[in-house]
C-alpha cells in the first residue's frame, strides 16, 4: 500500500474555525433551552447570506464543538492562519483569553441577530443560559463528558442565576469524585 493512502493532513486551527464552533454551540444550546432536539443553524456570520445554508445540528456536534474548543485551549492549540480580524497570526496560542475575547464577539452578533437566526424571546432567556453553559465548559480544567448533561439540568429554566447555580452544582459534583447529575433536579 502506497504511505500517501494512510496519511492525514493537519486539520487547521482558525479564528474563522473557532467562531463557526463557538456561535453554533452556542446557538444550540438555545435550541435546547427551547424544547429543540435539533434545529437548522449556521455561525452568525452568515446570517443573511444564501450562499451559506443552514445545517441540521443536534447534541453530537454541539458537543463536538464545545469539546474541540476546550481541546484547543486547554492543549496550547496553534492557530495555523493569520486572521487580519483579529490581529491573530500563524503560530499564535489559541489561549483563553482568545477564548474570551471571541465568546463576546460572537455572542454580540447572537443578540444583535434578527428574530429568523435567534428567536428574540430567548436573547434573555436561553441564550444566556447557554452561553453561562459554553462558559462553564470550556473553562473547566477538567473536560466534561457530557454537554446534554448541563443542558438537560436547565431545561424549561429561564432565569440566567438559577442556572448559574445549577451549572455549578454539576461542576463541583463531577470535579469532586466524578458524578454526573443526570435526574430532573426539580424533582430531586
Amino acid at each position: 500500500m502506497p504511505n500517501g493512502l494512510i496519511l492525514i493532513e493537519k486539520a487547521p486551527t482558525t479564528i474563522r474555525g473557532a467562531r463557526n464552533l463557538l456561535s453554533v454551540a452556542i446557538q444550540y444550546g438555545n435550541a435546547f433551552g427551547q424544547g429543540m432536539q435539533a434545529a437548522t443553524l449556521k455561525p452568525a456570520d452568515f446570517f443573511g447570506n444564501d450562499d451559506i445554508l443552514y445545517l441540521m445540528e443536534d447534541m453530537a456536534t454541539g458537543e463536538i464543538r464545545l469539546s474541540i474548543l476546550w481541546e484547543w485551549v486547554h492543549k496550547g492549540a496553534t492557530i495555523t492562519d493569520d486572521d487580519a480580524g483579529t490581529g491573530i497570526k500563524a503560530g499564535d496560542v489559541f489561549s483563553m483569553v482568545l477564548f474570551e475575547r471571541l465568546l463576546e464577539n460572537e455572542y454580540e452578533k447572537l443578540l444583535k441577530a434578527n428574530n429568523k437566526d435567534v428567536f428574540d424571546e430567548s436573547k434573555t432567556t436561553t441564550l444566556p443560559i447557554s452561553r453561562e453553559i459554553a462558559v462553564a465548559y470550556i473553562h473547566s480544567k477538567v473536560k466534561l463528558p457530557w454537554f446534554i448533561d448541563l443542558l438537560n439540568i436547565n431545561l424549561n429554566i429561564s432565569n440566567v442565576d438559577e442556572a448559574k447555580k445549577r451549572i455549578n452544582m454539576y461542576m463541583d459534583a463531577f470535579i469532586k469524585d466524578g458524578t454526573r447529575i443526570t435526574e430532573n433536579v426539580d424533582f430531586v
